[in-house]
């Protein structure tokens, strides 16, 4: 890639948005953020997305099965489920959905960081060195701390 990917957070928490959004963009992500089903399956069919990182508990609908939506609609998209409820076997009814991986929350940054490089790395990886949104120039450390840490 040599254009800083687009992700898409999906989740009502404003704090658990704000900071996917804040540590994503840092590291020179361009993220759109949004709090609703609705607005996640609208925001998927305006843009193109490398990742989506999907809350499963959404105030307008099921979670896992927004993710069975969006896999019908951008069947492309690596989906990060996330959830703060991810016990018995939720995480492979998430998986049997579309999602191509989960993330228990709360997190750490780093182990945010280390599940978007995982999604990002098959399709080349990233360099970090391009500008992002408008936002202005992408920290060239970036690739090297989405592969460091703990996960």
């Amino acid at each position: 890639m040599d254009y800083a990917p687009r992700i898409l957070i999906v989740d009502d928490e404003l704090i658990v948005r704000t900071f996917f959004d804040r540590i994503l963009s840092e590291d020179g992500y361009c993220v759109d953020a949004v709090g609703t089903a609705r607005e996640a399956l609208r925001a998927l069919f305006d843009r193109a997305y490398e990742v989506a990182l999907v809350d499963l508990s959404l105030p307008d609908g099921d979670g896992v099965e927004l993710v069975r939506q969006m896999r019908m609609d951008a069947p492309h998209v690596p989906i990060l489920a996330t959830s703060g409820f991810l016990v018995g076997n939720m995480a492979d009814v998430v998986l049997a959905a579309g999602a191509t991986a989960t993330l228990q929350k709360p997190t750490t940054p780093d182990k945010l960081r280390n599940a978007i490089y995982r999604l990002l790395e098959p399709s080349g990886g990233w360099c970090g060195t391009q500008q992002c949104c408008g936002r202005g120039a992408i920290r060239k450390g970036a690739r090297r701390a989405a592969g460091s840490g703990d996960g």
